[in-house]
């Protein structure tokens, strides 16, 4: 069956991706949703804090359970009014978020995860937007991730930022075998060259267009250049000047993903970007 893998922590954030992947379920064809909630308790979830540090009584984390697993079933109900058809699992754990997650994965193979993102301008506390790097890191799987308040959009134009120097990774483009309702979106291939050689091409880099134009043959596809001097503000000022609905995040050192775990969190995705992000394996 085809399955999506939702995180749930009920911030806003939260809810908002919850919405997103709704529409997302009845656009793709998905057959079953799973929503996840851990109630993994650290050693200062038993604390009140306060001066004496007292202990949380038993019955009080017992009640905060029972709100969440009623909230849980609210929105499986919810979902399944939405998707009609569509298998609505809600699943609780009491292993940590990422553990939890894996498990899932192991045990039931979805396809994606949907995960709430939380921006530079917002913060609903989410738990999960918090933890958001670390899950697309470890995932094994495709994990699309959603802005705070972006809300559906049929998919038009595809951004893919790529690194010539990692142009192999647009096999997983090709391996992703693009939705039939794709076939009239436009897959805009992005590189960022402070130098400008594009302006006057030499053979290496005719030699790196027509490899990207052989990998992306069977898609609609352009290849833009940007001579932003910076690789995350060429990427975020490209979207916000053109009509971009999904932004593909290539694996491997070279990509999207790499300079937003190792250069900038707090100054890429996380924090500025406004469209959705598909994050590759």
């Amino acid at each position: 069956m085809k399955t999506l893998l939702i995180p749930v922590d009920f911030s806003a954030t939260s809810d908002n991706a919850v919405n997103f992947a709704i529409e997302w379920t009845k656009a793709y064809g998905y057959d079953r949703i799973i929503l996840l909630k851990t109630f993994y308790d650290t050693v200062f979830d038993h604390i009140v804090v306060s001066a004496e540090y007292a202990p949380v009584s038993p019955h009080y984390m017992a009640r905060e359970r029972e709100q969440a697993t009623d909230r849980l079933e609210d929105i499986s109900r919810e979902i399944s009014l939405k998707t009609r058809g569509v298998n609505v699992i809600a699943m609780v754990s009491e292993a940590p978020l990422l553990r939890a997650i894996m498990e899932v994965i192991r045990e039931e193979s979805p396809e994606l995860i949907v995960l709430g993102s939380d921006n530079f301008s917002y913060s609903s506390g989410s738990f999960i937007a918090g933890n958001l790097i670390s899950i697309a890191k470890a995932s094994p799987i495709r994990v699309l991730i959603v802005p705070a308040t972006y809300q559906y959009q049929p998919v038009q134009n595809i951004l893919v930022p790529c690194d010539y120097a990692a142009l192999d990774s647009l096999n997983k483009v090709r391996a992703l075998q693009i939705p039939p309702q794709w076939k009239n979106s436009k897959l805009l291939v992005f590189n960022v060259d402070p130098k400008e050689r594009y302006l006057q091409p030499d053979e290496q880099l005719l030699a790196a267009e027509a490899h990207v134009h052989d990998r992306l043959r069977d898609y609609p596809h352009e290849i833009r250049y940007s001579n932003d001097k910076n690789i995350i503000n060429g990427i975020l000022n490209f979207i916000q000047e053109n009509n971009i609905q999904l932004i593909i995040s290539l694996p491997g050192k070279h990509s999207f993903l790499y300079y937003l775990t190792h250069k900038s969190i707090s100054d890429a995705i996380c924090r500025n970007a406004q469209e959705p992000v598909l994050i590759l394996k």
